[in-house]
């Protein structure tokens, strides 16, 4: 390969892989390796993201051409026997090492690093950092990983660890370097980012102390929150100032407190009801999106009811729907599973009232304005997300990364709202 560095990352799962492969492609690049390397980062949040992780890593080795393929991620947690006995694969690391440079050196270099090691706190002030996040117009900046939680149908303490937070000094220090680089969107990332806390900051520190900091950045996103980590402080924050995105995503899992208490989630219908009250009250243009759990063990057709009219009733807008699948290593696991048939049927019925409500948002912004971050440009067709995470198209040709200002929806096309560029 040369100096041409032909590193690819497939990444499945979470947008935290996505700023992990990013960390691992750069890790690659620096030891200026003699191969080409393909690495896999794999998910194992249901049982059909493991399945999808799986078939990822056996076409990349039908497909290799000879590439160095490197396994990482959470699925390593669920099967790394299954892993290991794959032939073609060229490594397998550690979740909790894939941000290590030792990890790395087996892999061809022309310097002798071998004794180097680091972790996500240093990762940053690595010269390579100028490879990240090179292919996309915002970027994922993960300042918290690990959860201390033990949601009983959760695998990512196993596979993540408890967790960890990135000092603020670092996190400055890259928003720095994104913005110098002219991305306009940054997305705040973490596994439990509203566990973030070191040396006595919080959440809420970290995001005054960025907007203080950098006054041009227009577009701060906050990645899923769990809804019982949202204080006061930071709802004050998401609420009152305009950079914030006003797009706010959920972890909620379920509208029943039964299913609620028996997943360990450590809050109720009410209390979810009540903040997100709170949130569009005070915040007109506030969109709302949740995870959704369908078919946990427990869930009886009441409970499901309940799920149902919560959703109908609380304001949310934009849902994931995903239908239980056990994982190993959880308590949920262990419990007397619903039949497979219902747990689909709840499924999709969940997925048709999610698009219904999505749909009436999308016809309730008809003849309104917006704003937007242009991601894609094809056959003078710009595509992208309005501030409140909607896709947008416009029938005309604008460079990628351009902030487009008080777009009007003109009309609903494939899923998208259709904007015209105004004066």
């Amino acid at each position: 390969m040369g100096n041409t560095r032909k590193v690819k990352s497939i990444t499945l799962g979470c947008r935290f892989n996505v700023y992990e492969s990013e960390v691992s492609k750069a890790i690659i690049r620096s030891l200026d390796p003699n191969d080409d390397v393909v690495i896999i980062n794999t998910c194992a949040v249901t049982k059909q993201a493991e399945n999808q992780s799986k078939q990822a890593v056996r076409r990349a080795i039908r497909e290799s051409n000879g590439a160095k393929i490197i396994v990482t991620g959470c699925a390593l947690a669920t099967c790394k026997d299954y892993f290991r006995n794959l032939d073609g694969i060229y490594s397998i690391i550690d979740n909790d090492k894939k941000s290590k440079i030792s990890s790395y050196t087996a892999l061809p270099h022309s310097n002798d690093i071998s004794s180097i090691d680091t972790d996500m706190n240093s990762i940053y002030n690595m010269e390579f950092a100028e490879d990240m996040f090179n292919e996309r117009v915002k970027v994922f900046l993960q300042i918290q990983t690990g959860c201390n939680n033990f949601c009983s149908y959760c695998i990512v303490p196993f596979a993540r660890g408890r967790s960890i937070s990135l000092p603020l000094d670092v996190i400055l220090n890259k928003i720095k370097f994104f913005l110098d680089n002219g991305f306009k969107e940054i997305v705040l990332s973490g596994i439990d980012i509203t566990s973030y806390s070191i040396d006595n900051i919080k959440l809420h520190d970290v995001i005054k102390a960025i907007l203080d900091k950098y006054t041009t950045l227009e577009r701060l996103k906050i990645s899923s929150m769990n809804p019982n980590g949202i204080s006061d402080e930071l709802l004050d924050l998401i609420t009152n100032e305009h950079r914030i995105l006003p797009h706010l995503h959920l972890s909620i899992q379920s509208g029943d407190n039964e299913v609620l208490k028996s997943m360990r989630r450590n809050y109720t219908r009410e209390f979810v009801l009540d903040l997100i009250n709170k949130l569009k009250n005070t915040r007109k243009d506030l969109v709302v999106g949740a995870d959704i759990i369908a078919g946990y063990p427990n869930e009886t057709n009441a409970y499901f009811n309940n799920t149902v009219n919560f959703i109908k009733t609380s304001g949310i807008s934009l849902l994931h729907i995903f239908p239980f699948s056990p994982r190993p290593m959880t308590l949920a696991a262990k419990m007397l599973q619903l039949p497979g048939s219902v747990i689909k049927e709840r499924a999709a019925i969940l997925r048709e009232l999610a698009s219904n409500i999505k749909l009436n948002l999308m016809n309730s912004l008809i003849n309104t304005t917006t704003n937007g971050l242009v991601e894609k440009c094809d056959n003078n067709i710009s595509y992208g997300k309005t501030d409140n995470y909607l896709d947008f198209t416009i029938k005309e040709s604008i460079p990628i990364n351009t902030i487009v200002k008080h777009m009007k929806i003109i009309g609903i096309e494939n899923n998208k709202l259709v904007c015209s560029v105004m004066g």
